[in-house]
């Protein structure tokens, strides 16, 4: 998974050629993700992350700086992380990738100069800085009310693994947005008894529903590829309201399916939902729903030592 305009750019003649030709051999197998720029090689027990390209020069003709890891759950979190950016890509498309490479200046650059661009369906790149902490007896008797609650609601799954899918669907959203517990825009709540719903600024985003069989809701986009289909095989669907200035044939659909959350996040549906969140995050600077704002939710999704006690109390 690379830049692959970037990858292509940098290089000229015959190895441009022979790069070229890799891709379209192994075009399923290479995903084009605008942007990054990350070195890593990981594997399900260890992982290398550092400053080198992963180039003949940049292994072993220049002075770099690279981390081995071998604990299981650094490891983990570094297969989670390329698993979230590989299911929000995809390969090039064949055509693209032969007329930019035929459009692109044979000088190699770091700039892309071609007159075309290879699509993706990505999303935007948000890095953010993330503080490492780690969770105190304080924080949680801080509000001992809110922890109960949580528990109370996580319960409700079907079991710890229903619970464990959907709270990684919340951190791969939180991770893909980059925001924060306090960030205005964001409502993680648990005010009501059935569900656990997460909100951007004036609309659901994600949601775990407990009314009956345990459901995980999305927001998809009206644009959605086979929206129609989707909203089709769907157990529940609504349509939102339209916004002030916003179409009624542009407002986006909540759907909502039975069983285990992962099971219908295939790559495609994933870039709908990812999508659609992204759209909402640009509607506007604040949610009106602020004080149904829980920020245990958001950390029990981003922190698996809390994650791991309120399901252990939950289950």
């Amino acid at each position: 998974m690379t830049d692959v305009e970037a990858w292509i750019g940098t290089f000229g003649g015959s190895t441009r050629g022979e790069i070229h030709e890799l891709i379209a051999t192994n075009r399923e197998r290479i995903h084009h993700f605008p942007d990054v720029h990350a070195k890593a090689i990981i594997s399900d027990d260890t992982a290398v992350v550092g400053s080198a390209n992963l180039t003949e020069k940049g292994v072993v003709g220049r002075t770099e700086i690279g981390v081995r890891f071998t604990d299981d759950e650094r490891v983990d979190e570094l297969n989670e992380w390329f698993d979230r950016l590989w299911s929000e890509s995809g390969p090039v498309d064949s055509g693209e990738l032969d007329e930019f490479v035929e459009s692109s200046s044979s000088t190699p650059t770091t700039h892309t100069e071609s007159g075309t661009s290879l699509s993706s369906d990505a999303p935007r790149v948000s890095a953010t800085f993330v503080e490492d902490t780690e969770l105190t007896t304080e924080d949680i008797d801080a509000d001992e009310e809110a922890h109960e609650t949580l528990v109370h609601r996580v319960q409700q799954a079907s079991n710890r693994e229903w619970a464990t899918d959907f709270f990684d669907l919340l951190n791969d959203l939180i991770a893909v947005t980059g925001l924060a517990e306090d960030d205005a825009r964001l409502v993680t709540s648990i005010a009501q008894d059935d569900r656990i719903v997460v909100s951007i600024n004036n609309r659901y985003v994600l949601g775990a529903l407990f009314s009956g069989e345990p459901t995980t809701g999305f927001i998809v986009g009206a644009d959605t590829e086979n929206v129609d289909e989707l909203i089709e095989t769907a157990d529940e669907h609504m349509a939102f309201n339209a916004l002030s200035g916003e179409d009624t044939d542009e407002t986006p659909h909540w759907v909502e399916f039975t069983g285990k959350p992962e099971r219908m996040v295939s790559q495609s549906f994933r870039r709908a939902w990812i999508s659609a969140v992204y759209d909402e995050l640009e509607r506007a600077s604040g949610s009106p729903y602020q004080d149904s704002h829980e920020p245990l939710v958001h950390r029990v999704a981003v922190d698996k030592k809390y994650r791991n006690k309120v399901l252990q109390e939950a289950f």
